[in-house]
C-alpha cells in the first residue's frame, strides 16, 4: 500500500512523510484509489483548507476534528487506520510558547511511532516555525509547487555618492540664503 506523491516519491507504511504543497495537490492525493481501498483517518484543526475542495463522491475517509494539540495527540494514539493524514493547522500550534513547545515535539514522536504500523502524512500549505519542528522528525519531506512564486519587481536604486557637498548639489554657499 502506497500513496504516490510524485514519480519515485510515495507515502508508505513504516514511513512518516511531511508534505508542503498547495491544497489542490493534496486533494489529488486523496482521490487516489488507495485511499478508498484502505482505512484512512484525516485529522484537521479548527477548519480545513482541503475537505471543502473534495468532490461529492469523495473517498471514504474517517474525519477527526482536533481543536487542540492534546486532542490531536489523543486521536493519533487511538488511530488504527492504515493511512493517517494530518492537516497542519497553525492556529493550534502557534500559541505554544516556552515549555509548551515540547508538545510539538511530542506530536512528532507520536507520528513517528504511528508510522511503524501505518502510512503517515502530515500536510501544510507552507512551512512555518511550528511545522519545522515536525519536519525534523519526518523520514522524508516533500515540497511540491507547480511553479515558482512570482518575484516582486524591485527597481534598482539610482546610485548616489555617499556624501556630497553643497556645491555638488547646486548650492552656491551654505550661507547664501542668509546673506543680504
Amino acid at each position: 500500500m502506497a500513496l504516490t506523491l510524485e514519480p519515485g516519491v510515495a507515502v508508505e507504511a513504516g514511513r512518516y512523510t511531511a508534505l508542503v504543497s498547495p491544497p489542490d495537490f493534496l486533494v489529488d492525493v486523496l482521490l487516489q484509489p488507495e485511499v478508498d481501498r484502505f482505512e484512512t483517518l484525516y485529522c484537521y484543526g479548527v477548519g480545513s483548507r482541503v475537505l471543502g475542495r473534495l468532490p461529492r463522491q469523495a473517498p471514504r475517509i474517517a474525519l477527526q476534528s482536533c481543536m487542540t494539540v492534546h486532542q490531536l495527540l489523543a486521536s493519533l494514539r487511538e488511530a488504527h487506520q492504515s493511512i493517517v493524514i494530518v492537516e497542519y493547522d497553525d492556529g493550534i500550534f502557534s500559541p505554544l510558547e516556552g515549555d509548551d513547545r515540547d508538545v510539538i515535539f511530542a506530536v512528532g514522536r507520536t507520528l513517528r511511532e504511528l508510522a511503524r504500523e501505518a502510512a503517515v502524512l502530515i500536510w501544510a500549505p507552507r512551512g512555518d516555525r511550528g511545522q519545522r519542528a515536525l519536519l525534523i522528525t519526518a523520514d522524508q519531506v516533500v515540497w511540491h509547487y507547480d511553479e515558482r512564486p512570482t518575484r516582486s519587481v524591485v527597481r534598482p536604486r539610482r546610485s548616489r555618492a555617499v556624501q556630497t557637498t553643497f556645491a555638488e548639489e547646486g548650492w552656491d554657499s551654505p550661507l547664501s540664503c542668509c546673506r543680504r
